[in-house]
């Protein structure tokens, strides 16, 4: 209930790759040919992307930045605009902004875990890396509303045709009974 919907990744690296060859060709761009680093396998990713864009040249290759200087490139800017976003940012979680590490890296969620909290909303908490983190340092915290947890039932089993079944026969045994 108080868990955040997962997103795949791979999800994810698609749509926003969707939305970015969308958004060039809305500013009438003249793409005639795309070059992608695949996330997942490139044979459906490419075909997927083909089916979306027809008129444009697609190739979705592995490792398609060591293969092509254009990506090489491309990759180059992402990681320095990245780096620049995070260099800025300021986490909505304010009281947090002081306590976090600013210098970013391989150590930033063990440097900046917060036991109870974890981290702040801008972390993909279902990241494996985050996850073993927090289940590995962090407090365990069980809710005493968590449908998952033993012994906690469900509240839709409170609104299931049984359950409305059995209370409308209660309910009208107990008018027989009047």
């Amino acid at each position: 209930m108080l868990r955040r919907s997962k997103y795949n990744l791979n999800s994810l690296a698609h749509d926003a790759t969707i939305q970015l060859i969308r958004d060039a060709l809305g500013r009438g761009i003249n793409l005639k040919r795309v070059f992608i680093d695949t996330v997942g396998p490139p044979a459906s990713y490419q075909k997927k992307l083909e089916g979306l864009f027809p008129g444009i040249q697609i190739t979705v290759a592995k490792k398609a930045d060591s293969l092509y200087p254009i990506v090489s490139a491309a990759s180059i800017c992402a990681k320095v605009t990245r780096d620049a976003h995070l260099s800025r940012w300021v986490f909505a979680e304010s009281k947090l902004q002081n306590s976090m590490s600013s210098v970013y890296g391989s150590g930033w969620l063990k440097e900046s875990l917060d036991q109870v909290f974890g981290y702040p909303g801008i972390i993909r908490f279902s990241w494996s890396t985050c996850a073993r983190i927090l289940l590995e340092q962090a407090v365990v915290v069980v809710w005493a509303d968590d449908e998952d947890a033993p012994n906690n039932a469900s509240l839709v089993k409170y609104f299931s045709q049984a359950k409305a079944s059995s209370a409308a026969a209660a309910a009208a045994g107990s008018d027989n009974q009047r």
